[in-house]
Parts: C-alpha cells; sequence; structure tokens
C-alpha cells in the first residue's frame, strides 16, 4: 500500500539540517525540492541548542519553498543516537465484531497490547511496526483487515526513545512553523533507500557514517536484527587532521573534502594543499599525508564495528556491506572496508533520485519510507486519528461560525435537519494513507 501525494523528510544532523520534498509516482521516487543549512545546535545527533536548531530548520525550509513555490506544512523527522532503543515485542486481542470480521479497532488493539512493556519514566515509545499477524492459526499475515477470525496476534518492533530529546524534536519544529507529521527511524529509512529487496531479505549490513556517530543497522529477512551506534563519525577525521596540520577547524575540513582519501596509497604526494597554521605560517601538506590520517581513523572505527558484528553474531553478510553518509565519499573507502572487513563493501550513491551526495541518504530514505511504508503500524494509526481529529474540529468549527452568522429563522430550519453523517476511521484512513 503506497501513500498519495507530497512528503517532506527532515533530517537535523549534527553539521547540516537536510529537507527533501518528494512524490511516488508510480513506484519512482520523484524529489520536488531540497534544501540544507548548517547546523550549530546538534550534538551526537542530540538537539542541545533548541534556538540555533530552529533558526537551521527555517533556513533549509526557505530554500526548499523557494523552489516549490509554495509553503510547507508538516514534515517527518528522523530519530536516532544512543538514546533509541529497538525491541521485540508481541500482543493478542480477542475480535470483538458480532460478524468476526477484523476491523481497524482490532488491529489497533493489538497494537497497544504489544506496547504492554515495563519501561523506565524517561523513556515512551515511539512506534510499534509489526512484522507479521496471525489470525488464529493462519500465520504469516501482513494485513489483517478484512479477515474473519477470533484470536488476533502480533509479532514485531518496538520502537523507545527518551522523552527529553523527542520534545527538543518536536519543540524546535514547531517553532520553525511547522507540524511533526511522525518519527522515522533513521536505520529504517536509510535501509529503504540504500539496499534492494533481495539484499534486505538475503541479509546485509548498512554503515551510516554521520558526523559525530556512525550508526551499523543489520537486516536479515528484510528485518532489523540489529542495530549499534558508535561515537565516532566524519568530525573525528576533520579533527585529526586540525592537529596534523596546526590549523584551523574549517582549513582541516576544506582538505578533507577537496583532497581526502581513506587510503594513503591512493594519495598523490606531489598533490600539495595550501594552508596557514594557528602560528600564520604558510605550509603544504601532501595529500598522501591527508590519506594517511584519514586511513588511521577509519580503520580504527571500521574496526570497532566489526568487533561488535562478530559479537552479534554477524560476521558475515550474505549481501555485504553498504556505506553512507557524508564521509562514505572519501575516495578509496571501499577498498579499505574490504579490507578490514573481508567482504563486499560497497558505496550508496543516490544518482538515480538527482541527488549526488550520500549525506542526503536518510532524507530520500525517509520519503521512500513514509511514502511506501505499510500503514499497520500505531503511527500510521495515530496519524490518521489525528487527521481526523483535525477535520472534525474544523468542521465544527465552521457550524458554529454559520450559527454565529444565520438568522435565528434560518437556524431553526438548520437544526432541523438531519445532522451529516461522521466520517468513519476507514475513510480518513483510505484518504491519508491510500
Amino acid at each position: 500500500m503506497e501513500t498519495k501525494g507530497t512528503i517532506a523528510a527532515l533530517d537535523i544532523g549534527t553539521s547540516e539540517v537536510k529537507l527533501i520534498v518528494g512524490e511516488l509516482l508510480g513506484g519512482t521516487l520523484n524529489v520536488l525540492a531540497e534544501g540544507s543549512a548548517p547546523s550549530a545546535g546538534v550534538k551526537r545527533g542530540v538537539i542541545v541548542d533548541i534556538d540555533q536548531t530552529v533558526h537551521a530548520i527555517k533556513q533549509a525550509v526557505t530554500e526548499v519553498e523557494r523552489t516549490l513555490g509554495e509553503p510547507i506544512g508538516e514534515v517527518y523527522v528522523a530519530i536516532s543516537g544512543e538514546h533509541i532503543q529497538v525491541k521485540d515485542c508481541q500482543g493478542m486481542t480477542s475480535i470483538k465484531g458480532e460478524d468476526n470480521e477484523i476491523t481497524d479497532d482490532d488491529v489497533k488493539d493489538v497494537l497497544h497490547s504489544a506496547m504492554v512493556m515495563r519501561i523506565p519514566n524517561e523513556l515512551s515509545v515511539v512506534d510499534v511496526l509489526p512484522k507479521t499477524f496471525t489470525v488464529d492459526q493462519q500465520t504469516e499475515i501482513t494485513d489483517p483487515r478484512g479477515m474473519i477470525g477470533y484470536r488476533l496476534e502480533v509479532t514485531g518492533k518496538l520502537i523507545i526513545g527518551a522523552k527529553t530529546i523527542l520534545h527538543s524534536i518536536k519543540r524546535s519544529i514547531e517553532r520553525a512553523g511547522l507540524e511533526l507529521a511522525g518519527y522515522v527511524l533513521e536505520s529504517l529509512a536509510v535501509s529503504r533507500i540504500a539496499a534492494s529487496i533481495d539484499e534486505l531479505e538475503l541479509g546485509v549490513g548498512i554503515i551510516d557514517i554521520g558526523h559525530e556517530t556512525t550508526t551499523l543497522s543489520i537486516y536479515e529477512k528484510n528485518d532489523l536484527v540489529y542495530s549499534t551506534t558508535l561515537p565516532y563519525g566524519g568530525d573525528h577525521l576533520t579533527r585529526d587532521l586540525t592537529y596534523k596540520m596546526n590549523c584551523k577547524y574549517q582549513d582541516a575540513k576544506l582538505a578533507k573534502e577537496e583532497y581526502g582519501v581513506a587510503l594513503e596509497a591512493l594519495g598523490d604526494p606531489e598533490e600539495k594543499v595550501s594552508y596557514v597554521t594557528i602560528n600564520g605560517e604558510h605550509r603544504f601538506e601532501p595529500q598522501s599525508e591527508i590519506g594517511f590520517v584519514l586511513e588511521a581513523r577509519l580503520e580504527e572505527i571500521f574496526e570497532m564495528i566489526q568487533k561488535r558484528m562478530t559479537q552479534a553474531g554477524y560476521a558475515h553478510m550474505n549481501s555485504g556491506l553498504i556505506l553512507c553518509g557524508g564521509s562514505s565519499s572519501l575516495p578509496g573507502i571501499d577498498q579499505l572496508g574490504k579490507r578490514i572487513f573481508k567482504q563486499s563493501v560497497n558505496v550508496y550513491q543516490p544518482a538515480s533520485l538527482g541527488i549526488r551526495h550520500p549525506k542526503y541518504a536518510v532524507a530520500a530514505g525517509m520519503l521512500r519510507y513514509v511514502l511506501s511504508r505499510s500503514a499497520v503500524s500505531k503511527s500510521g494509526f495515530d496519524r490518521a486519528e489525528e487527521k481526523e481529529v483535525v477535520a472534525h474540529g474544523r468542521e465544527q468549527d465552521a457550524l458554529l461560525m454559520n450559527e454565529q452568522a444565520t438568522p435565528v429563522r434560518e437556524e431553526r430550519s438548520t437544526r432541523e435537519q438531519p445532522p451529516k453523517e461522521k466520517k468513519s476511521f476507514s475513510s480518513f484512513f483510505e484518504k491519508f494513507f491510500g
């Protein structure tokens, strides 16, 4: 089931805030506009300064709206970091209808029963993502609505996050003049855009190298089976260069982006970067030396990932590993990965979307995830209910305004008319989720 319409996806990163607007046409993702702005209010994926984050969001929104020629009302936002937990869950409920036909209410009941889990007060359930349903003895059902049975069961994933962090995200979006449409787990978003269905089914590892963190997500049988985050990313590569070159952070960043390579052997000793040190001295740094520094840090990060993969029992993946994120654009990083992991390693390139840089993988992945996801999820139902409440509220406001503006005689005749039939939940679900 595919969601119709246009979706805005917001990625609040440590170095940049990225926003993409797109639509799904015949199964093909069409990106309509994209924008980005420097981010100064986020550390390791967590908002530490709401004012600065709001400013960055507004800049990205302005850029996108200039391209679209119309305002953006609501956005989906990616969530990640060490505060996010993914746990297996299961639930069960009895079918309540007289004819024993499974309805939206029955699915909502079984999803809410899967949320019954003891968690600390500082944590909150973000979403319940069903994997399969069971109706009586029939298993492996993806959407049970319309079927007949007596007992409905579900197995899936429970997404949990820190209340304070989630509140900061929501507050920043609202202060930027936008409405929060929903949260999307970053690792799930990336998987939908960086890996194929066959790779997710056979087994693949996705390594997202962010600004201050690196996230590993492992999939088997199209299911997220393991996820972990390291407190190291592209920022550490840049800071290593600042110490090596004894220069300003921005100069080291420019050297990494313009001359950086992931292998010392790929660097040209004759190709040199001109820069000024902190002490005001003019120097030249060979590209091979830049490669030496970057290779050392990337090798350390990859070895830590390899260790965690081995500890989790996923040392080797049938479909290999996929690298994405800003630092994955360094030349030779796939070769370094093959040397460390001793398996196939590829770099994700979103060229098919018209977006040339891997840093947009999260935002682009959110578009595909939201536009093509199954609507049978807690967030899907909650979103439909929210839309219904808003629409019903607007109808009530309009009715009240009409009553106040209508003469008494006409008002009496209006009240004698039969009331409008309230739209059912399924009609709203069908409208907003296809």
